[in-house]
């Protein structure tokens, strides 16, 4: 009896050790869109997710909380701290980071999505603020664009710094299927670190009629791994500025994938009376998804940020 007793404060005292502490920030990735990212109240739509990996255990009871983000990507002046975006509560991933959605407002000075920004993170846990500081990126990515000429998708991307990286898998998604990985790229950086800008390039022959989606898969020398951002093709010899896909759509969720890799737009989502359902605002990327949408008629307004220039469709949501 005096041994099972003993047995289960040992386990007890484990458990304890092993969340005893409050994890700092080690790194970050931001994708634009939604997903599955619930509404706010007043119908804003998220303008993307954050997920934050951590340098120890994240106690599933006691998840962190993002107070304040800081730019830091000019080391030259002080970091400014982003304003005007609500940040959602986070939900631990399988792999052990946590994923936050974020919402941004109409006074805010930064989207938190410059290809080139780089971020710190202020956080809290239980309502007290810990630390604010993360370690060095295992990569830092640049510029990644997906570019079709006929059968033929070029895919490039750069890096401003690597450490201990040893490659990149190429992953591609064609319209509802799942990811698959077309080949890996070595890093180019000597024993997997550079402190400067590294460019790579993958070709790859898609001859397919729908849209297809590419990300890079960052693999460090430990195995560990990050994504990139999503980038989108439109499918050979497909036709159209944007395109909004699948419309209709039976699931209340549609893609629209735009013509230009680069840019800053504003997207909103009416119904038929006019009501503004959905809003995301400073979209850099060149896809994102709407989700959450019951069935009706919508129009989907794209404002170039840039050059002024808009675009309106209109999409159908069947009855599931």
């Amino acid at each position: 009896m005096r041994k099972i007793l003993l047995l289960i404060l040992l386990m007890i005292s484990s458990v304890s050790f092993i969340y005893s502490q409050t994890p700092c920030v080690l790194d970050f990735q931001i994708n634009n869109g939604g997903g599955s990212c619930p509404d706010l109240s007043d119908g804003t739509g998220a303008t993307g997710t954050i997920t934050l990996t951590f340098d120890g255990p994240v106690d599933p009871l006691n998840i962190a909380t993002i107070v304040t983000v800081f730019d830091i990507t000019d080391p030259t002046i002080p970091p400014i701290a982003v304003t005007g975006v609500t940040y959602g509560a986070g939900l631990l991933l399988n792999n052990g980071d946590v994923k936050y959605c974020y919402y941004i407002g109409p006074n805010n000075n930064n989207n938190l999505a410059g290809h080139n920004s780089v971020f710190r993170f202020l956080i809290a846990y239980g309502g007290v603020p810990g630390c604010v500081s993360q370690g060095t990126l295992p990569v830092a990515f640049g510029a990644f664009t997906a570019t079709r000429s006929n059968s033929v998708v070029a895919l490039k991307w750069t890096t401003a710094t690597e450490s201990n990286n040893l490659g990149f898998e190429i992953q591609r998604l064609v319209g509802s299927g799942s990811w698959q990985t077309l080949s890996f790229v070595a890093t180019q950086a000597a024993q997997g670190n550079s402190a400067t800008d590294l460019t790579y390039t993958y070709t790859d022959l898609n001859q397919t009629k729908g849209i297809t989606q590419y990300r890079i898969k960052q693999i460090d020398i430990d195995k560990r791994s990050k994504y990139s951002e999503i980038r989108a093709v439109r499918g050979e010899g497909q036709k159209g500025k944007t395109i909004v896909y699948p419309n209709p759509t039976n699931d209340g969720k549609v893609n629209i994938i735009f013509e230009d890799v680069n840019g800053n737009r504003d997207v909103s989502v009416s119904d038929m009376t006019g009501r503004v359902v959905k809003q995301m605002k400073g979209i850099t990327t060149n896809n994102i998804v709407v989700n959450n949408l019951t069935a009706g008629i919508y129009t989907v307004r794209i404002v170039n940020n840039e050059t002024s220039e808009q675009e309106v469709q209109k999409f159908v949501v069947n009855k599931r």
